[in-house]
Order: C-alpha cells, then sequence, then structure tokens
C-alpha cells in the first residue's frame, strides 16, 4: 500500500512540475512575441516604414494579448500570488486604449461661410486651403477673389443626413496600407456610396443662398471654380493633386459637384496618400472653396523659395496662358522666371519656351484645350510688373507665415492679378557641399539634363510607366520613368527608388509630392522614355542631374538619421502615445523595494517583472516538490557573474549538494555553450575600491544607476541531458539561448534571443548590427526588430548544433566586453571581421 501511495505521490509531483514548466514556457513565447512587437512598433518612428492606424491597433491587440498570456501563465506559475500584476495590466492596457479611443471630431459651424470670416483658426471647420484663402484676404491682404466655404460641418450633416458615416468608417478601418490589392474595391464601394446619397435640403439651400450672395457682390452671376479642401489639405501636407476640382461650373450644377468633390475622398491614390500621410478615418473631413471663375489671361505658380536653392533670395515662378490646370500638371513647357528680392523684382533667369496649347473657359461651362494664338506661343505670359508684384507677395507671405509658401494665381484680361492658393512648400535635404556640378566621367552617363525637382541619389531597374495599370505591381526599388508627371504616382512613392520624366515642371503637383515622400526626381528630361529600356538598371543622381549606367554604389547615399514629414502627423502623435505606455523601462534593478507590480507604469514593465519573477518561481522549488534529485543549485564558476541551474533529469552528475562545478554537469547543449563563453578572455578576480569590475559589464552611468550589477545580476538556466534553456544576464544585456541536440536531427533546434538595453541609442544600433552580422555569417535564419535580434537554426547534425552554440557562447560575451569601444561604425566593421576571422573559421 504505501509504496503504491509513494508511486501516485511521485506521479502527482511530475504532473505538477510538467505543468509548471509548460506555463515557464507560455511566458517565454509570450515574452519573446512581446519584445519582438514592441522593437518592430519603435522602428516605426524612424519615418522609413508606412504604417497606418490600423497597424497600430492590431499591434496594440496583439501586445495586450501576449501580455495577458505573459500574466496568467506567472500566476498559473505562482500559485495565483500575482494578482496586482493582474491589476497593472488592466490598467496600462486601458490607458493605451485611452490614446487609441481619442477621436477629432468635427466641429459645429455654418454650413457655409463667407470668405470675409475665415482665417487659419478656422481650418477645423472649412479645410486648409478656405483657411489659407480667408487669411490671405483677411490678414496679409492680398488679392482673393469673393468667396465662399461650404463647412467641413456640411459634410458630417451629409454623412448623417444618408446614414453612411458607420458604414465609411468601416470600410476605411478595414482596408490596411499593406493590403493594396483591395483598395480599388473598397474605393469603388465608398465613391458609390457618395454618388448614390442625397444632399440634404437645407445644405442645398444654404449653397444657393451663398451663391446668391456672391452674385451680389460682384454684381452678376458668375460661374464658379469648386475645389477641395479637405481637414489638413495645404497646411502641414500639401494633399496636391489627389482631390477633386471642377471649374468654370453653372450655378445649377453646383449641389453635383459638390457630391463629386467629396466622392474624390475614396478616389484609389487619395486613399493610399491620406493612410501614408498618417491621417485617422474622422479626420477625411472634406470642406470645399467656391470662387468665382476668373477668366484667365495668364495663370501660373509662384514659389517663394526655389525648392533646390532655398538659401538664394529669390522666387521661382512659373506661367502658362490660359487656365492654370496646365502650369500644375505638367502636361506642357511652362514659362520660368527666377526673380530677386534685392534688389526687388530683378529678373535673375528667363526662360521662354514654344507653348502650343492653353486651357481656357468654355461658354456656359466646363473648359477646353484651343491653340495658342501665333502671337502669343513664343512670346513671355509676363510683363516686368507682374513680376515685380509676385515678387512682392512672395515677400509679404513668407513674413506672414515665416516659412516658404507654394502659391497659384491668375492674370485676368482687366490685367489684375489674383491669388487663388496659398500652402507651404516643402523644402527638400540640401546639396551635399560640393561642387555646382559633378559627373563621373568613369560611368557610362545616360541622361545629364533636365530639372532636379527632388534631390537625392537612387539606383534600381527602370519601370516605364505609360497606363494606370502599369502602377498596380510597381516593384520595391524600381526607377519610374514616364512621359508626363502625375499626382497619381503618389501610390508608388513609397517604394520607387527615384522618378524621372520626360515632361513637367518642379511646381507641379507631382514635384510636391515627391518632396513630401523624399523620392529623388529628375523632370523635363526629354529623352527618357526613349533612352530608358524597362528593367535595365541605372543609378539617378538627383544631386547633380545624372542618370548613369548600371548600379553606382559610390553615390549612393548612407541612410542617416533625418526628420521627415510624417512626424507631426496624426498617426505618429497617436504612436508616440502608445509607446509612452509600452516602451518605457521602470523597472530596473530586481533588488530594490520598488521593483513591484505597484510601480509597473508599462507593457515592459510588466514584461520585466513577469520574466524576473518566472525565473524565481522555476528556481524556488523544494526537495518536497521536485523528487528524483531535481533540485535549483548555484553553479560555481569562478567566472563574475551569478548562474542558478535546475535540473529537469540526466543534467547533472550524481553526488552534488547545493553547488555544483561546470565539470559535473552533463547537459550537452549547455557543455557546449559553456565551452565558448569561458573560451574568451574574462577580466580575472573581483578588483576593489570605487572602480569595480562592473565597469567592464557595466559601462554606462546610466546602467549604473539604474542598478545593473553583474554580482547581483542573476542568470538562470533550466536543463537536461539533450536540453538547455540559458537566460543571461550581463549587466544590462538579457540574452537566451535555447537548444536540444540529440541524435535525432529532426528535433534538433537552436533559438538565440538578444535585448541590449542601457547605452546610447547609437552603441545600441550598433552592437545590434555587429550581432546581426556575425549571425548572418552563422548561417541562421534571423530577423532585427531595433536592437533586438531573433535567431534560429534546427534540424542539423548534433556536431553542426554543438559548433553552434559554442560561438553563441562566445559571441555572448564578446559583445559585452565591447561596449566601450563602440564608438564608430568604422570600428563595428572592424570587430565584426575580427570575430569571423578569429571564430568563425571555415563556418565563415
Amino acid at each position: 500500500m504505501w509504496q503504491r501511495l509513494v508511486s501516485k505521490d511521485r506521479n502527482n509531483t511530475q504532473a505538477a512540475l510538467a505543468e509548471k514548466y509548460a506555463n515557464f514556457q507560455r511566458l517565454l513565447a509570450a515574452n519573446n512575441t512581446v519584445l519582438t512587437l514592441m522593437a518592430d512598433m519603435e522602428e516605426k518612428l524612424s519615418g522609413d516604414f508606412l504604417f497606418d492606424l490600423q497597424y497600430i491597433r492590431a499591434s496594440v491587440n496583439q501586445l495586450a494579448g501576449e501580455t495577458a498570456v505573459l500574466v496568467e501563465s506567472l500566476n498559473n506559475l505562482g500559485d495565483h500570488r500575482y494578482g496586482g500584476l493582474v491589476d497593472a495590466f488592466r490598467r496600462i492596457i486601458g490607458e493605451v486604449e485611452d490614446v487609441l479611443s481619442q477621436r477629432r471630431e468635427i466641429p459645429p459651424a455654418p454650413l457655409t461661410l463667407p470668405v470675409e470670416l475665415l482665417d487659419l483658426e478656422k481650418a477645423e471647420s472649412v479645410g486648409g486651403k478656405n483657411a489659407n484663402l480667408g487669411e490671405v484676404r483677411n490678414r496679409v491682404g492680398l488679392p482673393v477673389p469673393p468667396a465662399f466655404a461650404i463647412s467641413t460641418y456640411s459634410y458630417k450633416a451629409f454623412l448623417d443626413y444618408n446614414q453612411i458615416a458607420a458604414r465609411i468608417a468601416d470600410l476605411l478601418g478595414f482596408w490596411r496600407i499593406d493590403d493594396l490589392d483591395s483598395l480599388s474595391g473598397v474605393s469603388e464601394e465608398l465613391k458609390s456610396m457618395v454618388n448614390q446619397a442625397q444632399v440634404p435640403p437645407e445644405l442645398e439651400a444654404a449653397i444657393g443662398q451663398a451663391y446668391e450672395e456672391l452674385c451680389r457682390q460682384m454684381q452678376e452671376r458668375p460661374l464658379v471654380a469648386m475645389r477641395s479642401s479637405a481637414v489638413g489639405e495645404d497646411l502641414s501636407l500639401t494633399f496636391a493633386g489627389q482631390y477633386a476640382t471642377y471649374l468654370n461650373v453653372p450655378a445649377a450644377e453646383m449641389v453635383n459637384r459638390y457630391k463629386d468633390i467629396l466622392a474624390s475622398l475614396f478616389t484609389p491614390r487619395a486613399l493610399f496618400y491620406y493612410k501614408t500621410r498618417g491621417f485617422k478615418e474622422e479626420e477625411m473631413a472634406m470642406g470645399v472653396a467656391v470662387l468665382p471663375m476668373i477668366n484667365a489671361r495668364a495663370s501660373g505658380v509662384l514659389f517663394t523659395r526655389q525648392p533646390e536653392a532655398p538659401d538664394q533670395d529669390a522666387a521661382l515662378i512659373n506661367a502658362v496662358w490660359g487656365l492654370g490646370r496646365y502650369a500644375v500638371g505638367g502636361v506642357i513647357d511652362l514659362d520660368h522666371y527666377l526673380v530677386a528680392y534685392d534688389p526687388p523684382g530683378k529678373v535673375l533667369e528667363q526662360r521662354i519656351p514654344a507653348k502650343e496649347v492653353m486651357l481656357v473657359n468654355t461658354p456656359g461651362g466646363g473648359v477646353q484645350e484651343v491653340p495658342v494664338p501665333e502671337d502669343k506661343r513664343n512670346a513671355p505670359c509676363l510683363e516686368p510688373g507682374h513680376l515685380q508684384e509676385l515678387a512682392r507677395w512672395a515677400a509679404v507671405l513668407e513674413a506672414h507665415y515665416q516659412r516658404p509658401q507654394d502659391v497659384e494665381w491668375a492674370l485676368d484680361f482687366e490685367d489684375r492679378l489674383w491669388l487663388l492658393q496659398s500652402r507651404q512648400l516643402h523644402i527638400p535635404h540640401k546639396r551635399p557641399p560640393e561642387a555646382a556640378t559633378r559627373t563621373l566621367k568613369q560611368y557610362a552617363v545616360l541622361l545629364d539634363q533636365g530639372t532636379v525637382a527632388c534631390r537625392g541619389v537612387g539606383a534600381g531597374p527602370v519601370v516605364l510607366v505609360r497606363k494606370d495599370e502599369d502602377l498596380k505591381n510597381f516593384p520595391s526599388g524600381g526607377v519610374l520613368v514616364a512621359r508626363h508627371t502625375s499626382p497619381k504616382y503618389v501610390t508608388v512613392m513609397p517604394q520607387a527608388a527615384a522618378i524621372i520624366t520626360d515632361a513637367g515642371s518642379p511646381t507641379g503637383h507631382m514635384a510636391l509630392l515627391a518632396r513630401e515622400f523624399q523620392v529623388p526626381a529628375i523632370l523635363n528630361t526629354g529623352t527618357a522614355t526613349q533612352t530608358l529600356q524597362p528593367g535595365q538598371e541605372v543609378t539617378v543622381d538627383a544631386n547633380y542631374n545624372n542618370v548613369y549606367a548600371g548600379i553606382i554604389t559610390e553615390l549612393l547615399e548612407p541612410r542617416t538619421s533625418k526628420t521627415h514629414d510624417l512626424e507631426d502627423s496624426p498617426v505618429f502623435r497617436t504612436l508616440r502615445e502608445v509607446l509612452k505606455k509600452v516602451i518605457p523601462l521602470n523597472l530596473i534593478n530586481p533588488q530594490s523595494e520598488a521593483f513591484t507590480p505597484e510601480n509597473c507604469r508599462t507593457i515592459h514593465d510588466l514584461v520585466r517583472f513577469a520574466h524576473e519573477f518566472s525565473m524565481r518561481e522555476m528556481f524556488k522549488l523544494t526537495e518536497d516538490e521536485i523528487q528524483d534529485g531535481r533540485e535549483a543549485v548555484d553553479l560555481e564558476s569562478g567566472l563574475p557573474f551569478k548562474v542558478r541551474l535546475l535540473d529537469l533529469g540526466g543534467g547533472l552528475k550524481r553526488g552534488w549538494k547545493r553547488k555544483v562545478r561546470p565539470e559535473q554537469i552533463t547537459s550537452l547543449p549547455f557543455k557546449a555553450f559553456w565551452q565558448g563563453l569561458t573560451a574568451m578572455r574574462w577580466p580575472q578576480g573581483k578588483p576593489a575600491g570605487a572602480k569595480s569590475f562592473s565597469s567592464v559589464f557595466v559601462k554606462s552611468e546610466e546602467e549604473v544607476a539604474q542598478g545593473a550589477d553583474p554580482y547581483r545580476d542573476q542568470s538562470y538556466v533550466i536543463l537536461s541531458k539533450n536540453y538547455m534553456n540559458f537566460s543571461i544576464r550581463l549587466g544590462y544585456h538579457l540574452s537566451q539561448v535555447e537548444a536540444y541536440v540529440s541524435d535525432q536531427i529532426n528535433d534538433n533546434y537552436i533559438t538565440f534571443i538578444f535585448r541590449g538595453g542601457g547605452s546610447t541609442p547609437e552603441r545600441r544600433e550598433r552592437r545590434a548590427r555587429l550581432i546581426e552580422a556575425i549571425i548572418d555569417r552563422m548561417h541562421l535564419h534571423y530577423e532585427r526588430k531595433g536592437d533586438t535580434i531573433k535567431a534560429r537554426i534546427a534540424k542539423y547534425p548534433p556536431e553542426q548544433m554543438t559548433q553552434r552554440l559554442i560561438l553563441f557562447g562566445k559571441l555572448t560575451l564578446y559583445t559585452k566586453q565591447l561596449d566601450m569601444v563602440l564608438f564608430s561604425e568604422g570600428i563595428v566593421d572592424w570587430y565584426i571581421k575580427d570575430f569571423i576571422r578569429e571564430h568563425l573559421g571555415a563556418l565563415a
């Protein structure tokens, strides 16, 4: 009887241990997933990746789910003694959800407002274009035509009247920026909903009343221009060419054109633009600007600074005959004037090309293209007095806005200049401080003429774009080559290496977008589509206006930290606020009395606490809990860090007591890893005095202040004959190596996870790059996010698995020893080569 009771008790104990170990494994898996998600989210703030609000929501949902698993697993390990961690988890996740639930409501406003009542403070109510027109007219004092705005609140009224707001939000929320295949379908459904809806009677009446007031002011019944004025448009971002504009609209068609402008919110390129520029769904509110149609003799664009030479004290003016749509659409060659501020109005540069066609108003409504009269084809569109006045505008606008401006203007047949639009002009990065021109004679130059729209260097295969379908499968890193510029190219700008066109202007819509997306662009080359062949590899040097055959690596600019246009976008602000609740680590020192669930302020704190205490739970198993000699023991190695071991069976020789020596360990993966770890030079002994050996393992004052100490921080190993899970803490470095090595090749694997803390961001980046380069030469599958690296190898013979475990042991100590010397990129490259030469041998 007693034998059966002992056997039953032993079986129960083994089952309890198995359950504990299963929870421990679940916790470690969740821990690693959370750390990877955190690194991925941090990486998005670099500006080098496209993401939208759906990415943030999905990442937060996954973070919450994995952190819940982690917290639950720790409570299972600890017999539900960590209720405080559950409370902290709920509090922190609630704070994150509060950030995500913040909404930007459309403010109540009249359905229409006259331009006399508008300024930048009304941007939320009437959209950016309307607000700027009011600002220029009422505060700057420049000539703006009489006009009125259809407010963004009218857009809300339109949605509410037709009960389509929720469905639109659902569709926009469903579509993610990485799902371009469904973009066209989502767009068509959204546009169809708008087109089938009805304008509320009170809104239709308000538009009619505003038009009648406009007629009263002008003492005539003009046809009108109706232009999009979305929230955010023409403010921090341009939305250039993304939404609809209708010219020469009869009064009877205003309501229908209003609906068409609302529908233009949902074209594929507009949806892509709003997602990539970081707007939330509710921020897609559309206002409309309604202006009397100017019967333009000439029109054009004024840049108060040259984008490619912003330090020069001069304004850039482009002009065409007739209406201005051709001035921004890249359809024809434009007059080009460079006009000085001092002396005022002096023409520094002038180019007058032949102008064959122009756009004019059609009697009764609409516009048409007609030939330019013979006597005007080669004549300048503007006279010196016009140039002087536009230059005066430029100076006044820059003084008011305190930044460069992009202005659209029109000159009527009564010789009056009208300002039709003013918005921020995006200035690209400055030209490198070299000679004004540069051509590398040792390489074949394919093109050396054109107009630089956005500086930079890009290289890749040529992709000829002749029709919209050519954009659908545009390859990442392709060089877009086209006859004309088009704002439709915005959908591929994130993956385009460069853009080259035969025709186009740096003041056009596409050029503005190229500068926003920082895509190197050369326009107006004349022959790009004839000279360059599909698939041909080229290097586009838009710093010096050259296109070379082949990939010229010496021209490709190294990645540098930079500001980007998305930094102040809504989705970036949201991600920054979310990460404040996710990334910072406040629980640093496990020996501190403040290392408690109550002091967890972020998800990172939850992870740190759970990981630390999961190890403690696994290693405080007593003889009563574990039979067959399984017990947690200390490793006595003579090395300056603490290691606690738990043998699950077969990992240790018989005969040990509370401490074991390395030679008493029989675990195959541990022996290999330990061989590598001890093969590297370790400083000997623990020095006395203020400058202790911890200065080797803890290099920064930040780490010391945060409590990192190699003599107190605990590392943990769970092992058996064929298995090892080693959680290593050296100073502020956290690594985990899990391995199974046996004669059964299909069972063999090694997983390595490294996350470096402390130090400066630059040194963390260098350390991660060093580890990544070495792991790559070890022929492992790996993934790097920020300073988190995960690597794995599986199904290799035991001798090859052992060889890599030795290397991982060496690498673990090597990277920590280098903290103090990783002060430059060049030294990182040297140490990568040093490790490969000294330790990889034939494997590399």
